[in-house]
């Protein structure tokens, strides 16, 4: 059951990741989250516009917590951009989070942040009830196994040789 909701987890965060990203707009405000949906422990991008693009603006969240972002201007077109990254915590529960962008005009947007956070399994699957897929000594049969091989061809090309010899 648990591997089931698992999987339905995990792929409703791989569809998430692939659709369009998160943006929320203001009266003039605009803030966006790459990807709108995100494994606990990885980094989303932060794209946001205030009316005043000089000053610096803070984005918040429960998913990552408190990002203070300086613009940056562009050197091609002279104009400012409010671009920064946020990492979300590995131990951060799955759930849908807001995120909340304050301009220094005391305005701001409000957009949403989805995490899923599933447990990577450090074994291989459970097939059934072959010993050798939990033997830490799996490779030893398969030694011996063919050894006892190479031994009866040697054992055959000796005995063959032999036969020739005497007639």
């Amino acid at each position: 059951m648990r591997s089931v909701l698992r999987a339905t987890v995990l792929a409703l965060g791989l569809a998430g990741a692939v659709a369009v990203p998160a943006a929320a707009r203001a009266d003039g405000e605009y803030l966006r989250i790459t990807p709108s949906t995100i494994q606990a422990g990885f980094q989303v991008e932060i794209d946001a516009y205030c009316g005043d693009t000089v000053n610096p603006v803070t984005v918040s969240s429960d998913a990552f917590g408190v990002v203070t972002i300086t613009p940056r201007q562009d050197p091609q077109t002279n104009k400012y951009y409010i671009r920064g990254t946020a990492t979300v915590p590995s131990n951060t529960k799955a759930g849908a989070y807001k995120v909340t962008l304050k301009c220094p005009s005391q305005q701001g947007a409000v957009t949403t942040l989805n995490v899923v956070n599933y447990a990577v399994q450090s074994h291989g699957p459970h097939t059934g009830g072959g010993f050798l897929a939990t033997s830490s000594t799996s490779g030893t049969p398969m030694i011996g196994a063919g050894a006892a091989v190479a031994g009866a061809g040697v054992l055959l090309f000796f005995v063959a040789r032999r036969r020739r010899v005497q007639a």
